[in-house]
């Protein structure tokens, strides 16, 4: 590798004594093969220079400003990819102890733009916003790691929502409208889960300022941005839906029917209980709608079982191919 007037020389001295991990990177240099793509094996970074070595066992440690390389890209250790699966797996605390590691033991290259270290940072991030810990995310916001110029652009993005969930836990509503609405109107390269998530804290928002019907749009939007990729986040769309509509005069009314109390008592016994069809033919528009959303929530997410508070939209849910089976032997009849 050739890269004289690039780069200085270092004493192998000079290495840590702990013998830092050396990652190995792809990069692209004018000095180094003509520009060709190569790897090298990263050791840290001291400011704007990289230390580095040109084989995995060499031990002539070099180092050149970050500036020279046109492309650097560190390449993703078997531990980076544990933690990740753990992630998609959905094993979010698991993912989030190991990505909190991983920032310490690669710390050495976080001057680095889009370091390995940064990006388990924004893992760690991403595993508290996928558990719905705003708190976590708030304590992890005020002590990111990385500067914002060493993320990626997707990466200062998911910084910036996560800095607007962190205002959740302290329901400064006001702060959360201002700085959603400006992410949103401004962001236009954001990814679908990043405004999903901003639609959703509108939502809360909404909701928390006595707004149930706008709170009711912004979940909808969520929900159908997020488009599976966030099953917790999905599910509270709905919840949070459903205690929208139980704020609303109609509903609330509605639910105070003996006929819906005796039908949630009775599905406690019965799942399959249902009001009477008198109650049934009368129900609100409103109701007609969050009971559709609790059947919703049942078939997307068949493994969580919705708080009791919202029993009486499953009792009032009306099942459309119920008159189709009453019907069908009547209409065998007239054709005969």
């Amino acid at each position: 590798m050739v890269l004289a007037g690039l780069s200085t020389l270092v004493p192998a001295m000079a290495q840590n004594a702990a013998d830092p991990p050396r990652l190995r990177a792809r990069v692209a240099n004018p000095a180094i093969k003509n520009g060709r793509p190569t790897d090298i094996f990263i050791l840290s970074a001291n400011g704007p220079m990289v230390q580095f070595v040109e084989t995995r066992e060499s031990q002539d440690i070099l180092q050149q400003a970050a500036s020279a390389f046109r492309t650097l890209y560190i390449f993703e250790t078997d531990d980076f990819v544990d933690a990740k699966v753990a992630m998609e797996n959905r094993k979010y605390q698991d993912a989030r102890n190991k990505f909190h590691a991983l920032i310490g033991k690669y710390a050495a290259t976080l001057p680095i733009k889009d370091s390995l270290s940064a990006r388990a940072a924004v893992n760690e991030l991403e595993c508290a916003m996928r558990m719905m810990d705003w708190a976590g995310v708030k304590g992890l916001v005020s002590r990111f790691p990385v500067r914002t110029v060493n993320l990626s652009p997707s990466a200062q993005n998911d910084l910036e929502v996560a800095k607007i969930m962190a205002l959740i836990p302290d329901r400064n509503w006001n702060e959360v409208k201002t700085q959603a609405s400006s992410f949103l109107a401004t962001k236009k390269n954001a990814t679908r889960l990043q405004q999903a998530r901003m639609k959703y804290a509108l939502g809360a928002a909404s909701l928390a300022s006595r707004d149930p019907n706008k709170a009711l749009d912004y979940f909808a939007e969520a929900l159908v941005l997020l488009h599976g990729s966030d099953e917790n986040l999905g599910s509270a769309s709905i919840t949070r839906s459903l205690d929208a509509y139980l704020r609303m005069p109609d509903v609330a009314q509605f639910l105070e029917n003996s006929a819906v109390s005796a039908a949630v008592e009775a599905r406690k016994h019965n799942p399959e209980t249902v009001i009477p069809e008198m109650q049934m033919k009368t129900r609100p528009l409103n109701v007609k709608e969050a009971a559709a959303l609790y059947r919703l929530h049942e078939l997307m997410f068949p493994d969580r079982k919705l708080p009791a508070k919202y029993d009486a939209f499953a009792v009032s849910y009306k099942n459309p191919s119920a008159g189709t089976a009453e019907q069908a032997p009547a209409e065998a009849e007239k054709k005969q």
